[in-house]
């Protein structure tokens, strides 16, 4: 009688470890699967018409703060019509900030391939002036898509920073336009940010009308 009660309290012991592990096992791989899906692309907003002409999506950087927001949609012009409007965008820009008290835009270098700017943004008060340098890199693919990407420049701008204006540190995106037709291109525009703590609540929104903006202007200047 000794030895079955002694046989049945060790399988009581063991069975709750098991339980235990188990639970353990599962704890650690839905952890596991929130952190894959953090990863993942996930929808955030799509366009509200019975034919969706855009969506936009959000995913975590795996390996760091930031996050990276998308939109993508169909525009009825070429990848080389809808490069070359990203491109007179900034032109418009630079040639419209002459009369500024700042240099509000600048294009400090310009090739084939590349091109540099130096941004100072008027913040409302109390907020400091925020200034950026960006290098934008263009690149053609052998499929017929066309796309530029961007970065902070800093390293190359040897401008010097000041008390009176906040530097934004890094600015990272991009553009795609890919051939559907000859007239008309899948576009992909992507930004990539460290929200500083800022809730989502407050950045999606932000960054949704950020992103619808730019892809309705490239639609609209490119034709």
């Amino acid at each position: 009688m000794n030895i079955k009660k002694i046989t049945f309290t060790r399988f009581v012991v063991l069975l709750g470890f098991v339980i235990l592990l188990l639970q353990s096992c599962a704890s650690t791989q839905h952890k596991s699967i929130k952190a894959w899906e953090k990863n993942e692309w996930q929808v955030v907003k799509v366009d509200k018409t019975e034919e969706p002409t855009w969506k936009i999506f959000k995913r975590n950087l795996k390996g760091t703060d930031f996050l990276e927001y998308k939109i993508e949609g169909d525009i009825q012009s070429s990848p080389e019509a809808c490069l070359d409007a990203f491109k007179n965008d900034i032109h418009k820009l630079a040639n419209g900030a002459e009369d500024k008290k700042y240099p509000t835009y600048t294009i400090s270098e310009e090739s084939e391939q590349s091109l540099t700017t130096y941004v100072i943004h008027n913040e409302p008060f109390p907020f400091r002036n925020t200034e950026l340098s960006i290098r934008y890199m263009f690149h053609d693919e052998a499929n017929g898509s066309k796309g530029v990407s961007w970065k902070e420049s800093w390293d190359d701008s040897y401008i010097f920073s000041s008390k009176k204006l906040k530097r934004v540190e890094t600015f990272r995106g991009s553009w795609s336009f890919t051939p559907i037709t000859e007239n008309s291109s899948y576009a992909y525009n992507s930004v990539q940010f460290d929200p500083k703590g800022m809730p989502l609540w407050l950045v999606t929104p932000m960054v949704s009308k950020f992103l619808k903006q730019g892809l309705e202007d490239i639609r609209t200047t490119s034709k």
